[in-house]
């Protein structure tokens, strides 16, 4: 099976196991969908997911078999959205996160990237940790650059993955990426 097929099952996977739990945490019949990996340079991410776009990301440090960061992207919009929803409220109540609302969008990343981590780490039949979830909010480029900073970057290699929450008739995009050195990506590839 090519490493494509092995990446897409990998989503399928996971989708599954982040509508449920995601259901679960909203309250409502709830979607995940992840889908167009892409493995590519991290200098040649900011074109697969707008740089310019001012949104919210949740990264999590990647320990264990592979070494690495994990992030979840999405639009400001979209966080406000989904805090709406969590906190039971109207839509389009929310303007502006605060400390609260910060910690509600934390658990949306935990969930989201913790399971998507999860399916990655059975599929390499080898165990996947990430760290405490950290918050950042900006423009997509600049919150790429804070999480890359650690590496080396312009050898730094990310899985881009797509994602749809389609909750209550509203669909919202955002983006899973997994940034790790080319030599992490090769264990990675060469395991799946």
């Amino acid at each position: 099976m090519a490493n494509e097929e092995k990446l897409n099952k990998i989503n399928e996977t996971a989708s599954q196991r982040c509508t449920a739990a995601l259901s679960k945490l909203i309250g409502a019949e709830t979607g995940v969908v992840f889908s167009q990996p892409v493995i590519t340079n991290v200098r040649k991410v900011s074109p697969l997911i707008g740089s310019q776009e001012l949104g919210v990301g949740v990264f999590l440090p990647v320990a264990g078999g592979v070494t690495g960061s994990s992030l979840f992207l999405f639009p400001k919009e979209t966080s406000f959205h989904l805090c709406d929803l969590l906190m039971k409220k109207k839509p389009r109540t929310i303007k502006k996160l605060i400390p609260f609302d910060e910690m509600v969008l934390k658990e949306v990343g935990n969930i989201l990237l913790g399971n998507y981590l999860a399916v990655l780490s059975n599929s390499l039949k080898g165990e996947i940790t990430e760290g405490m979830p950290k918050l950042s909010s900006g423009m997509f480029g600049a919150i790429l650059e804070e999480v890359i900073a650690g590496f080396a970057k312009d050898s730094a290699e990310a899985l881009v993955v797509r994602i749809e929450l389609m909750v209550k008739a509203m669909s919202m995009k955002g983006y899973l990426l997994l940034i790790f050195k080319p030599e992490e990506v090769k264990v990675l590839l060469n395991a799946l």
